[in-house]
């Protein structure tokens, strides 16, 4: 006796074919979202390692980050991220370099459309961009009066004290009273002394610094945005 075989015709292949072909097209969109997703979060996780590694650097380091690139962070604050020798920047999930503006204190990847659209000095995120920042605005975090005649004023970023931003006990001035000594705390608390006595506390007596005062970083009182209260970057009250 003859077996007969057994097999697919072609109208069943076609068959197979076509459901799988459109369980394809139903499954790419959802594949392409997941894709994007993926690179948004590495992206994201990959600016807060940066975020931590130069706050890092400018809390522990004699002066504050002002690299070209990231290549001094590398070791001590970042792994080694470069996959050549020429490479001085990390690479976004894109395929971009990773950008950043020391001044301004803002990390950020040019996002899926590989164009950057952060405006120069800015801190923030415009379009497809994702921007976060590692340090707080230059201004003048608070000022207090130790005694009748020195105030203790606290910056919220390393202060220069060389060159023509630097400050001096000169730029500091309640009414029309100048400071004339300025004793350093640290590179971010500063005490100045005057020469007349100054108004009690309690009267809301406005203390002003120079706006050409500059952080260490280059960062200006005069191209700071306002503080966290909506006053301005070189004011203060006590």
């Amino acid at each position: 006796m003859k077996k007969s075989k057994s097999g697919f015709t072609l109208l069943e292949l076609l068959v197979v074919v076509g459901i799988l072909a459109a369980l394809v097209a139903l499954a790419l969109p959802f594949y392409q979202d997941y894709v994007n997703q993926s690179r948004l979060t590495a992206a994201e996780a990959d600016l807060q390692t940066f975020k931590k590694a130069l706050a890092m650097y400018d809390q522990l380091e004699p002066t504050m980050f002002t690299g070209a690139n990231f290549l001094t962070l590398i070791g001590k604050y970042m792994q080694d991220y470069r996959a050549s020798t020429d490479q001085t920047m990390p690479i976004d999930p894109w395929g971009n370099p990773y950008l950043f503006n020391v001044a301004a204190g803002a990390i950020w990847c040019s996002g899926p459309d590989g164009t950057s659209d952060v405006a120069a000095n800015s801190r923030i995120a415009v379009d497809d961009d994702i921007l976060v920042t590692w340090k707080p605005e230059f201004f003048v975090s608070s000022v207090r009066r130790v005694n009748t005649r020195t105030l203790e004023i606290i910056f919220s970023r390393k202060v220069e004290l060389s060159g023509a931003g630097a400050l001096t006990a000169a730029k500091v001035t309640v009414g029309a009273n100048a400071g004339t000594s300025m004793p350093k705390v640290s590179d971010t608390v500063f005490r100045v002394g005057f020469a007349a006595d100054l108004p009690n506390p309690g009267l809301a007596t406005t203390v002003t610094i120079d706006t050409g005062v500059t952080a260490q970083d280059g960062r200006t009182l005069v191209v700071a945005a306002t503080k966290p209260d909506g006053s301005a970057a070189n004011i203060a009250k006590y």
